[in-house]
């Protein structure tokens, strides 16, 4: 049902752009034609390359077909907003009876350049949102923990939600997110969900897992579940295992339904995302704990958060919702989760959802950023 109403959403979007894109370019007459072939590709090229994909076709074409129906996705939220709100404009005018004779004067000439001027103006917004995607920011927290952590007294932990790693964030990005994670000098290193875009193929292909060797903490890197890990089965039976085997080879150890604790000290507990056909309750997670320690647990999504609070955690980790990526999405998000980015604090649960290092469809960012999370915990020792 959701992605149903997602492709309807898609398909009135791509629809009201097209028309008021023909008609804006009533001047060039004939060649409108091609306008239309070249919108039509686009506008089906992330379908259609989800579609095959599904089906075990490969390709560096089906891959060149992804990243034009990604974009496209930025271009048509855009330009659709753009025109809407000429089109608002219009309507206020004619209500008003205000009809400006520089553009009545020669009013196809008119329709082409507000046209143009809209695809201008979206190509500026799309290279912002490209450059803040591919710009890793380091977001900073120290929150006290009222627990004893044997000889402890504090840990750096420094995390990144929603890597996104696939066809679109590669190899490169991956390096700048290692560089900036190694350059904060972590105690423990967290990738909580969505590492990967869908199935592990073209990771696995590129090699792209080599930056994960990289990494340097004094307590290693865990790495739990997202729901995309869980999307890659559409494409590959086994994809979640053969996504965690591939991070484990490259010494990002999975937390799949697992508690490990570390020196003693604290423990960190991972969940499988909730996309999973069954995962262990909060309960059964923690049987064997001693809450007297302080316990971290990572969740890709934020949800049920008074329950995290019930269970005594110290500090729930997630990412998932982007903070919409794009506006106005992060006004979607605000409203459907209690807290879609940034710090919250449940009686003595502390809660960080992150916006995410990178991005799903295209690599455009014009909500929030691409963030990494530096968490300086301090015990009472």
């Amino acid at each position: 049902m959701f992605f149903l109403i997602v492709l309807c959403i898609y398909a009135v979007g791509n629809l009201y752009l097209f028309v008021r894109g023909w008609q804006a370019l009533e001047i060039i007459g004939r060649q409108r034609v091609w306008f239309a072939v070249a919108f039509w590709i686009a506008a089906l090229s992330f379908i259609v390359s989800q579609m095959l994909a599904m089906k075990g076709v490969a390709g560096r074409w089906l891959d060149a077909s992804f990243v034009v129906g990604s974009f496209w996705i930025a271009v048509m939220l855009h330009g659709f907003l753009l025109l809407l709100f000429i089109d608002i404009l219009r309507m206020i005018g004619w209500a008003g009876d205000i009809r400006p004779d520089f553009i009545y004067r020669n009013y196809p000439l008119s329709k082409a350049v507000i046209f143009g001027s809209v695809c201008l103006i979206s190509a500026v917004i799309l290279c912002f949102g490209y450059r803040n995607a591919h710009r890793p920011k380091v977001t900073h927290l120290e929150i006290p923990v009222d627990k004893s952590a044997g000889q402890l007294t504090g840990l750096r932990v420094v995390m990144a939600s929603d890597i996104h790693l696939g066809r679109i964030n590669g190899r490169k990005q991956l390096a700048r997110v290692v560089d900036v994670m190694n350059g904060q000098r972590p105690d423990l290193v967290l990738l909580v969900g969505d590492t990967f875009d869908g199935a592990p193929d073209p990771v696995i292909g590129k090699n792209m897992g080599v930056e994960f060797d990289r990494l340097q903490s004094v307590y290693g890197v865990y790495a739990v579940s997202g729901n995309h890990e869980y999307i890659g089965t559409r494409e590959k039976r086994d994809a979640v295992d053969t996504a965690f085997g591939y991070l484990a080879s490259h010494g990002v150890q999975p937390l799949q339904d697992s508690v490990v604790l570390m020196d003693g000290s604290f423990y960190v507990v991972g969940r499988k995302d909730r996309s999973a056909d069954a995962r262990k309750a909060i309960p059964e997670l923690l049987h064997d704990v001693d809450l007297q320690l302080p316990v971290i647990m990572l969740d890709h999504q934020p949800y049920h958060l008074d329950r995290v609070a019930h269970a005594g955690i110290d500090l729930q980790l997630s990412g998932h919702t982007h903070h919409g990526q794009m506006w106005p999405m992060n006004y979607v998000t605000r409203k459907i989760y209690e807290q879609d980015w940034g710090f919250l604090q449940k009686g003595k649960s502390n809660f960080y959802i992150s916006c995410g290092v990178g991005t799903w469809g295209p690599p455009i960012r014009t909500a929030g950023y691409s963030e990494i999370v530096v968490i300086d915990l301090k015990f009472n020792n």
